[in-house]
């Protein structure tokens, strides 16, 4: 028991880091970010890249790259589709993971690549032996899951990022800059994303396609969460996590997938505004509020 209670823990941390950054991304910018998950995919080929340098430097030099590529993609790609429409802003995010896809294809081919664990070394738990950079991998994932909530309730950017997501005309008419705001949020979100890969990067094959294992989880997480909430995609990740555990334990891992996507669909039609959750849904475009 002890064991799936630390495969949760360890899997629950990289769920929640990405579900929050996917979260934060369709609360503030009212997109469904398809290539969040070949993000991750990044940041795991970016340590593979930096493979040679001090573990703690590559991890510095992704976040940074994580920063400047949400940027990018923000300023000069999505920025214009944003008023197109759902379907436009979805088919942006899906051509941006495709690109993304076969770039590192390009760079570094289709095989199957690998980083070294920084840590090899294990810590025995009450009687069960457990990786030791696996708790200091998840421990590093919840301390970001930490700060970035820090980041949102307790400053003066935080603020302003929560007004944007609860009415973005309204913001406006404070003297918020949304663009700047949205820009933000979206560097901020690609940051946790690569981070997330660069993390889990040790412990299993990095390959171009990588990104799909983690985009499913992490978005059924948002669902099953409030609209807006913050707090909701970590609750949704664990719950999502949880229930991944058990029936991995019961199951075949196939099979174990298929019944999660299936009780996750079930959840998301019978709570299609999320588990035990009342809120106000604010549009965009009119600034109307829907109960």
């Amino acid at each position: 028991m002890l064991q799936l209670i630390l495969d949760f823990l360890w899997a629950f941390s990289a769920l929640a880091l990405i579900s929050l950054s996917l979260g934060l991304i369709m609360g503030e910018l009212k997109i469904v970010n398809i290539a969040q998950g070949d993000m991750v995919m990044v940041g795991a080929y970016c340590m593979y890249a930096m493979r040679d340098m001090p573990f703690l430097a590559a991890l510095g030099s992704t976040v940074v790259i994580g920063l400047c590529l949400g940027f990018i993609l923000e300023r000069f790609v999505l920025r214009w589709v944003y008023h197109q429409g759902f379907i436009a802003t979805l088919l942006a995010t899906w051509g941006i993971g495709l690109v993304l896809q076969q770039l590192v294809s390009v760079a570094f081919s289709i095989s199957q690549k690998g980083v070294d664990m920084p840590v090899t070394t294990s810590v025995e738990i009450l009687g069960v032996t457990y990786p030791l950079y696996r708790l200091l991998a998840g421990a590093g994932m919840l301390t970001i899951v930490g700060l970035v909530i820090l980041l949102v309730y307790k400053t003066n950017i935080g603020l302003r990022i929560r007004a944007s997501i609860d009415n973005v005309e309204m913001a406006s008419v404070l003297g918020i800059a949304p663009q700047h705001v949205f820009t933000l949020v979206f560097a901020i979100a690609s940051a946790m994303a690569l981070l997330a890969g660069a993390l889990v990067a040790p412990t299993l094959s990095i390959t171009p396609t990588m990104g799909l294992s983690f985009i499913a989880p992490a978005f059924f997480s948002v669902l099953i969460a409030r609209e807006g909430s913050i707090l909701g995609p970590i609750l949704g990740a664990s719950i999502v996590q949880l229930l991944l555990i058990i029936l991995r334990w019961q199951f075949q891992v196939t099979i174990a997938d298929g019944i999660l996507f299936a009780l996750l669909v079930i959840i998301v039609t019978v709570w299609p505004r999320g588990i035990a959750w009342k809120f106000k849904k604010r549009g965009r475009s009119h600034g109307t509020q829907q109960t």
